[in-house]
């Protein structure tokens, strides 16, 4: 047994990484045919169906009423678009090229924590946020080599889906996080259906048992990455999620016999170090916030100017 928290948290972590990339190849696999955004649909109906009667049992609607629907709404219209984006890319690049892509969120987050949250974010973070366009870069080679249009959309989808994120974070201030995945469970089918509807296929029995299996990974992902939130920092946790590119990779090899190649390494590895900074100084300003005395307003807001 692992007696220490953290040490807990990692391997749940480790363990969420695994299912998230287990539902991208099972996208991956499902979208060699059938339309893509079909199958967003189908994900996130199934997820639906997956987690309502959990929750709904019992305590009934209440256990998932909200007062920001609004805001639910929102991050509904930020979670479509990106998803629309993803969807259609991981139909046309290596899943671990997707995975580096992605690890890029934390940077938008970063930008629209300034933009939009009016956080401070201090000079050493916005040189991780350029450290982390570098890896980007690295990855897609602009002028070097013809880049691929499903890079185009995959990076394209990041800040949406940073955007997502943030109203999410938003959300957790007066919502469960039960009642936050319910909401979007039930938003994002809504939203999926009218394309679904464009292109409407009747599934096969192996297909809708796919669609099945990728609700329970996306779900499983969910529950094992919050316990892991719960039980470390956000620094120590976020790292593993890393790992994906390292099961991704391997879910290219045996199952698509694709390989990403050595710049998308790179590039992932320029924009782990860049984010995974990013994780450990807000670790550290959060651990600084609890241990500071209580201050006067004006204190404060001085010693925030000061601090690097």
């Amino acid at each position: 047994m692992l007696s220490s928290s953290t040490a807990r948290g990692m391997v749940l972590a480790v363990i969420a990484g695994i299912f998230f990339q287990c539902l991208n190849a099972t996208i991956k696999l499902l979208v060699a045919d059938l339309p893509p955004l079909y199958v967003a649909w189908g994900r996130w109906t199934a997820g639906l169906l997956m987690i309502a009667p959990v929750l709904l049992l019992g305590a009934g609607r209440k256990a998932v009423r909200t007062d920001q629907l609004h805001l639910h709404g929102l991050r509904a219209v930020f979670h479509t678009g990106g998803y629309v984006l993803w969807y259609l890319a991981v139909a046309m690049i290596p899943l671990a090229e997707a995975a580096a892509l992605g690890f890029s969120g934390p940077i938008f987050v970063a930008i629209g924590a300034v933009l939009f949250l009016g956080e401070t974010v201090r000079a050493r973070r916005w040189i991780a946020v350029i450290v982390g366009f570098v890896g980007v870069l690295i990855i897609v080679r602009p002028g070097f080599t013809a880049v691929n249009g499903g890079t185009l959309m995959m990076l394209a989808s990041v800040p949406v889906i940073a955007a997502s994120n943030l109203v999410a974070k938003k959300l957790t201030a007066r919502d469960s996080p039960h009642v936050i995945v319910f909401w979007q469970s039930v938003l994002a089918a809504v939203c999926f259906l009218p394309f679904a509807i464009l292109d409407w296929r009747v599934p096969t029995a192996a297909q809708l048992g796919w669609l099945l299996l990728a609700a329970a990974f996306g779900q499983l992902g969910y529950l094992f990455m919050t316990n892991a939130y719960r039980l470390a920092d956000i620094s120590a946790v976020q790292p593993t999620f890393f790992l994906g590119i390292v099961w991704a990779a391997l879910f290219d090899h045996f199952l698509f016999g694709r390989s990403a190649d050595l710049p998308t390494f790179l590039g992932a590895a320029v924009i782990v170090a860049a984010t995974s900074y990013m994780a450990w100084r807000e670790a550290a300003a959060g651990r600084s916030r609890k241990t500071q005395p209580p201050q006067e307003e004006g204190q404060r807001e001085q010693a925030s100017a000061v601090r690097p």
